[in-house]
């Protein structure tokens, strides 16, 4: 009874609300021929301060383009593997070379399409007399045509297109052994300010007075290039002119790294017609509007404060916990969406929490069943048996080696008042896991993780279930000594960890059922170290994450796992050789 009344009063509160609105209105009418005036001055001063730092703004985001064009060129100058093909002079290997000019090739490939704005990037070599280029014409003959930079006119340089060809920037970075030229085509330049323009009421464009303009000119204003004055433009501003009877904003700055200057050109006729037309309509629009609004306040309550309540008391049942709550709409209208919404998002809430609970039933059953998986009876059997044998054979090396390594090894499965740990420890876990077996069997392993990803945290225990399947199912299997290769590397939004094994490998089939088990409960068929480990990562990190399965270069299979720590996801890792 007490929220009924309470909800009553106010009630009461928007209709006394109402009556001041109506008051006030009566109020704005005789204010409207003052604000008019205002309004006009307001608008064109924060029209012309509002353009001008969007173009300022533009210009930043044309100037950090354009920067990393020439911070990708200056890169590739200091690139070692440049540097290494510069420096061999030995004809010894030639196939060395050849790998090394392929490998120079594919770097400047990288670079020519890391920015938004692929570049054309040519190197010459001046002591092999010989060109690598993006650009299947360039020949070394080309070199006698570069144009020479002056740097007071900027880094980049304009090249106008003759009769189809189209126009460039380039840029020109020399050496005394090479000559390294880049260009992008100025249609960047163009979609770019035309993006930016985004209406009819305003003209972006690149001005230069000897190559004329980049972008669309306004074709209405007139005779407007006589008051271009280049010197008066390289400092950035802006102005109101009057153009052909027309008031025209023109803001200004000059792109420093082009030596080219952004116009801006705006009409304020067309920007403050609006208000001019508005302002004729304000006063009939008042009359109406004190006409309709006693209507509209007997509807209120009928149409708007009753559904309100309703929602109300809604939303403090969600509050005391009832998830089940849900509204019926009785009129067909707004709320009815309004009632729709609030019932899908309560089934949603509802739904999410029974799904969290699910999760963390799943990841406390998946780490229950990473540790029982770690604490292997048959494993310390092999190892104390072998410790055995060679004692009574006199090797008291590979006692003690084997002795202190099964030792690191357990003390690291058995230490948990952590449950986090870094990859640097997580690999020399694996060192000594690898030890073991390789005492048992003869293997080679390689670790190949870079020191920038040896600091990340992962929780413990996370790649051995990966080594122990690569020798389980890889290694052991074949006669010969086997080779494991654990590799790790950064992508974007994570990172991502592969063993691969010298072993059999599988069949496509066999792969692509092998994934799709990995998302099915645990099945007596599944491999429960890989199965627990995909758990962990789907539960931990974002979406996108889990294992991927593929053909390992070294004969066998590949796992790898993908941690996805932001929201982005790449459809394909390449590690880098060891």
């Amino acid at each position: 009874m007490l929220k009924i009344e309470r909800l009553k009063f106010k009630f009461t509160l928007s209709l006394k609300f109402s009556i001041v609105l109506f008051v006030l209105l009566g109020i704005a009418v005789a204010l409207n021929g003052h604000s008019y005036r205002v309004s006009i001055h307001v608008i064109e001063s924060g029209i012309q301060d509002s353009y001008y730092q969007q173009l300022r703004f533009f210009l930043l985001q044309l100037d950090n383009q354009v920067d990393n064009l020439a911070a990708n060129l200056l890169e590739l100058e200091e690139d070692s593997t440049m540097k290494q093909y510069m420096n061999t002079t030995a004809p010894e290997d030639l196939f060395d070379i050849h790998m090394l000019r392929l490998k120079l090739y594919e770097r400047i490939k990288l670079q020519s399409a890391s920015s938004n704005w692929p570049m054309e990037i040519s190197v010459f070599l001046k002591s092999r007399k010989e060109v690598i280029s993006t650009r299947p014409d360039v020949v070394y003959g080309d070199i006698a045509s570069i144009p020479k930079m002056d740097p007071s006119k900027g880094l980049w340089t304009y090249e106008p297109g003759q009769s189809n060809s189209g126009s460039y920037f380039t840029m020109a970075q020399s050496a005394p052994g090479y000559t390294i030229i880049a260009r992008f085509s100025d249609t960047y330049i163009r979609d770019m300010v035309n993006k930016f323009q985004q209406n009819s009421n305003r003209y972006t464009m690149l001005y230069h007075p000897a190559f004329g303009f980049i972008g669309n000119p306004p074709s209405d204003l007139g005779d407007w290039e006589r008051h271009l004055d280049w010197d008066g433009l390289q400092e950035s501003g802006n102005r109101i002119l009057n153009v052909n009877e027309y008031r025209v904003l023109l803001s200004y700055a000059p792109v420093e790294s082009l030596d080219w200057v952004i116009l801006d050109w705006v009409p304020l006729e067309k920007v403050v017609s609006p208000v001019k037309e508005s302002s004729q309509f304000f006063v009939l629009g008042i009359i109406a509007m004190l006409a309709i609004g006693v209507v509209i306040t007997a509807l209120i309550y009928r149409q708007i404060q009753h559904p309100i309540n309703e929602l109300v008391q809604k939303l403090q049942d969600i509050r005391s916990g009832n998830l089940s709550s849900r509204l019926k709409a009785k009129h067909r209208d707004e709320f009815q969406d309004v009632f729709s919404g609030f019932n899908d998002m309560a089934e949603r809430i509802q739904e999410l929490i029974e799904k969290v609970y699910e999760e963390k039933l799943r990841l406390k059953e998946a780490e229950l069943k990473q540790l029982q998986s770690q604490i292997n009876p048959h494993f310390l059997y092999n190892c104390l048996f072998y410790i055995k044998n060679m004692a009574k054979m006199g090797e008291d090396e590979q006692v003690v080696a084997m002795a202190l390594n099964l030792g690191e090894y357990f003390r690291y499965t058995t230490r948990l008042e952590n449950p986090l740990t870094t990859i640097r420890e997580e690999v020399k876990f694996l060192r000594n896991y690898l030890n073991i077996h390789s005492f048992r069997k003869p293997m080679r392993y390689e670790v190949c993780i870079s020191e920038e990803l040896m600091e990340l945290s992962i929780p413990r225990l996370f790649i051995q279930p990966l080594v122990e399947n690569a020798i389980i199912h890889g290694v052991e299997r074949s006669d010969e000594a086997g080779e494991i290769r654990i590799q790790g590397a950064f992508i974007p939004g994570g990172f991502a960890i592969s063993v691969e094994d010298s072993g059999d490998g599988l069949e496509p089939e066999a792969l692509e059922r092998l994934h799709e088990k990995m998302n099915l409960p645990l099945s007596p068929d599944t491999g429960c170290g890989l199965w627990n480990t995909h758990q962990r990562v789907i539960n931990l990190y974002a979406a996108g994450s889990g294992l991927a399965f593929d053909h390992s270069s070294l004969g066998g299979l590949r796992v790898s796992i993908r941690c996805i720590t932001k929201h982005q996801e790449e459809p394909y890792v390449k590690f880098a050789d060891c």
